[in-house]
């Protein structure tokens, strides 16, 4: 369980630290925000090494 936790908090980490900056709470937010930067943030990780594994 504490694993699930972690790797959750970590899947979720970019988005909640753009929403920090910004001085805006989880439960302003709805998600939405954050889960927009997680998406940018995982999706261009996950480019980076799709390229990397191409060349």
């Amino acid at each position: 369980m504490a694993t699930m936790r972690m790797l959750t908090n970590l899947l979720f980490l970019p988005g909640t630290m753009v929403l920090a900056m910004l001085g805006v709470t989880v439960e302003e937010d709805s998600g939405i925000l954050r889960s927009f930067i997680n998406s940018i943030f995982w999706g261009i990780i996950i480019l980076l090494i799709a390229l990397a594994w191409v060349d």
